[in-house]
């Protein structure tokens, strides 16, 4: 055969076989899948698929399928597109018929425009207006304490246990008078009395509001006090990566803090974000002294991942708090004497050098939280929403003591809480919403027997089951409605040794013999069981009275079980140098509050009159009964007991624009507390003050300057603790009185703020603020500082701080 036909054939049959090959490839192909909404899910009509390059394309059908036929393999460039959302762009290596589902981001405006709302999208309340604190007011303050930062807000104080020990007080109550909400979950951090500040960095918060009364029976109905909440930022829908980071240096405690955040978002809902504060000070110094044993550290940690849609989202949320705090070591006296001569004193019995080092006696908590939430919008337009929380607080208090034994605590209490939040949310109309839900709460209390002496808090269960529903009624912008009933069980089983003297005197054999257990020589083992069945209600109506006057009354039931330190505590209190007796008798509170509210808003003069009276019948406080002798010195001896109280006050403030540059803020506030039973002035009540704020911002200029001056008049209405002691004077018995009930003299404190932007780049912005604190360094003492006995308040205050947001 001729050597080129083979050629020939054999070529041929090559060309005849590619073909066959490539005809079999030869766009046979279907890609389909279907288009759905990233939020709800629901199907996305008419969204146009296209390959980019090409003439193929198709559209989604009713129920968001589509099909793209006779591809051909290999990769390219998949275009989806919808009029009312984010294009979306995918790469596809085509090997076979394919399925590929998408989802678009439907409702990106609708999303913006609530994260870009109107704060009134947040109220707790309709009728019971709030106070908040806005993101650039929490980094000005960011260190210091919460309490420190809502002090200057009208209706709320500070209830001080030396310089580092802060608890916020609404309307002269705190404790557990006053709830602490993050992330929509209560705080459970032994909050119980004066001396143990709340185990929170609201510098990880975009957002502080204070709601004055059981306004949010959502969150629990025992606040008669009021609520702060703190919310974090809201997350939008696109990628991005920001944070800040702020620095503060201090002239007095020698000392800085800082606190930074990171946060990145998706175009599809996820986030995760990162949240760190650390805070080192030394000793702090009054005017003329140091303040021995007052230094303070603090690192906290937040961690937080998550995805959010309209209609759902999810997310993990852990936090660490840790702080180590010392107490005014010229609080702990040797003797009797010793403790006459310190509060008769102008100055405290021991000063020391200053130092970083903090020694007994001294605090250290550290408060961790897990928590989960989940949230989902049905077709409705009704709101399923859960959290759950585990908590665990570890709370130790360390003494002066003999020997090497100063760093074992003399107080070691661990408490791990565990709560689930339910709540269902719905409307009818446009006019009626609706919330019902409902919570419950473990909580486990172990008090380390090892510590060596007697336990203040005894090893207890706390279970608490609530139910709750509320409702807001709006026809108009001129008018509302809202309205809500709360039904709260606690059970509380205790474990606990008396003295059975103690026992025997305080009445409580003949009162509780069903808690007697086993007795050990001197003492009784006893197991208190306690049952309280609460109610509480709120109801109030805001109506606006024309463009610019608007008025709100509201009132609120108010029932509170005892907590654990008001009816177990037994013995001494280090941290607030005191020994503390609680009371098995006291029964729940309960508080009714009528508010009412008259605002105006202009652009020349706004202000806002808030009036109260509030009558609470067996309101628990605990005073001043005596002095102790102890193996470690002398102390006074605070106890429990409950009354009938009336209370009444005013809140006031408001704006005024002197000039288009220049503004001045006028803020007071007066509470007046009767107990009605004794007919004495109640204990620990803050007394009128008054805060007014000059503030020039230039129009044109990227600075500002703020001065501010506080007046705290004398409170002249406290109850009369004193009691008597004898000493020996020259050889001879003589009988004194130790006033530990009289308050000192008001005080007047200026502080002055300069603010910088700096100039940088588009996306970094820089802030440089200068900022004095007790400007005049004034020499006061606080009534509401139960360490007023022994040293003056911290002097004047030097501060830098440097934020840069990215």
């Amino acid at each position: 055969m001729n050597k080129g036909i083979v050629q020939y054939f054999f070529a041929s049959l090559f060309f005849i076989g590619l073909s066959s090959n490539l005809y079999g490839q030869s766009c046979a192909f279907s890609l389909s899948g279907r288009i759905m909404d990233l939020h709800d899910e629901t199907p996305i009509f008419g969204a146009l698929v296209s390959i980019e390059g090409t003439t193929f394309f198709t559209q989604t059908d009713a129920s968001g399928f589509y099909e793209i036929r006779d591809l051909c393999a290999g990769t390219f460039t998949l275009v989806i597109s919808h009029v009312e959302c984010n294009s979306l762009e995918k790469k596809i290596n085509l090997r076979g018929d394919e399925i590929f589902n998408f989802e678009l981001e439907h409702h990106i405006n609708e999303l913006d425009e609530i994260i870009l709302s109107d704060s009134k999208l947040d109220e707790i309340s309709t009728s019971v207006k709030e106070a908040r604190l806005d993101k650039d007011q929490i980094k000005q303050n960011s260190s210091q304490s919460l309490a420190e930062a809502l002090s200057a807000t009208a209706g709320a104080g500070v209830l001080q246990t030396g310089t580092s020990i802060t608890k916020p007080m609404i309307h002269g109550m705190y404790g557990s008078r006053v709830g602490i909400v993050a992330n929509g979950i209560r705080l459970r951090d032994q909050e119980w009395g004066a001396d143990h500040a709340p185990n929170i960095d609201f510098n990880a918060f975009e957002s502080i509001q204070v709601v004055k009364g059981a306004a949010g029976l959502k969150y629990g109905g025992d606040t008669a006090g009021g609520l702060i909440v703190l919310s974090p930022s809201k997350k939008a829908l696109k990628d991005s990566l920001y944070g800040s980071t702020t620095l503060n240096v201090e002239t007095n405690g020698r000392g800085s803090s800082l606190t930074t955040q990171l946060t990145h978002s998706y175009l599809k809902g996820y986030y995760w974000s990162v949240h760190v504060t650390g805070k080192r000070f030394g000793d702090f110094q009054a005017p003329h002294y140091n303040l021995s044993n007052t230094g303070l550290k603090e690192g906290n940690l937040a961690l937080k991942i998550g995805r959010t849609k309209i209609v759902k989202g999810w997310e993990l949320n852990y936090t660490r708090y840790e702080n180590e705090a010392g107490i005014l070591r010229a609080a702990h006296i040797g003797n009797i004497q010793d403790l006459y001569t310190a509060l008769n004193s102008e100055v405290p019995l021991r000063i020391n050098p200053f130092t970083y080092a903090i020694q007994a006696p001294k605090q250290r908590g550290t408060h961790q939280n897990l928590q989960f939430s989940f949230y989902k919008t049905t077709s409705s337009n009704a709101k399923w929403e859960w959290k759950y929380s585990y908590q665990v607080n570890q709370r130790k208090e360390f003494d002066v003591r003999r020997g090497s034994r100063s760093e074992l605590p003399a107080i070691d209490l661990k408490l791990q809480s565990q709560t689930v939040l339910g709540s269902y949310s719905w409307e009818k109309g446009y006019d009626w919403n609706f919330e019902a839900g409902i919570n419950g709460l473990l909580e486990d209390n172990f008090s380390n027997p090892n510590t060596g002496v007697k336990r203040l808090i005894p090893d207890y269960l706390k279970y608490e089951l609530g139910t709750f529903l509320v409702g807001t009624y709006q026809p108009s912008n001129g008018f509302s409605w809202d309205w809500g009933v709360r039904l709260d069980g606690v059970f509380m089983d205790a474990q606990k040794y008396y003295d059975q003297a103690d026992w025997q005197g305080r009445g409580y054999a003949q009162l509780f013999p069903r808690f007697e257990v086993q007795k050990f020589g001197t003492q009784l083992l006893t197991n208190p069981r306690f049952r309280f069945f609460n109610w509480s209600a709120q109801t109030g109506v805001g109506v606006s009275l024309g463009s610019e006057v608007e008025s709100n009354f509201a009132y609120i039931l108010s029932q509170r079980a005892p907590n654990p330190s008001e009816l177990f505590s037994d013995g001494l209190h280090h941290s607030i140098a005191a020994i503390e007796y609680g009371n098995l008798s006291l029964r729940s509170e309960t508080s009714h509050k009528v508010l009412m509210r008259v605002s105006k808003n202009s652009e020349v003069f706004s202000w806002n009159l808030e009036p109260y009276i509030s009558k609470i019948f067996d309101y628990i406080f605990i005073a001043p009964t005596g002095l102790e002798q102890t193996l470690r010195g002398a102390f006074p001896v605070w106890g429990y007991r409950s009354t009938n109280v009336f209370l009444a006050g005013v809140d006031f403030n408001s704006k005024i624009t002197i000039h288009k540059n220049l503004n001045l803020d006028l803020i007071a506030s007066y509470t007046y507390a009767q107990d009605q039973v004794s007919q004495n002035p109640l204990i620990l009540i803050p007394p009128f003050n008054t805060l007014q704020r000059l503030k020039y911002r230039p129009q044109k200029g990227n600075w500002y300057f703020e001065v501010s001056h506080q007046l705290y008049v004398k409170q002249n209405r406290f109850p009369n603790s004193d009691f008597q002691f004898n000493l020996i004077e020259k050889g001879t018995i003589v009988s004194k009185t130790v006033d530990i009930s009289e308050s000192p003299e008001g005080f007047q404190k200026w502080d002055a703020v300069f603010s910088l932007e700096l100039n940088g780049s588009n996306k970094i912005k820089k802030q440089l603020r200068f900022i004095v604190q007790n400007l005049t360094n004034a020499d006061y003492r606080n009534y509401l500082n139960r360490m007023r006995f022994y040293a003056s308040e911290v002097g004047r205050n030097f501060q830098i701080q440097f934020t840069l947001n990215y």
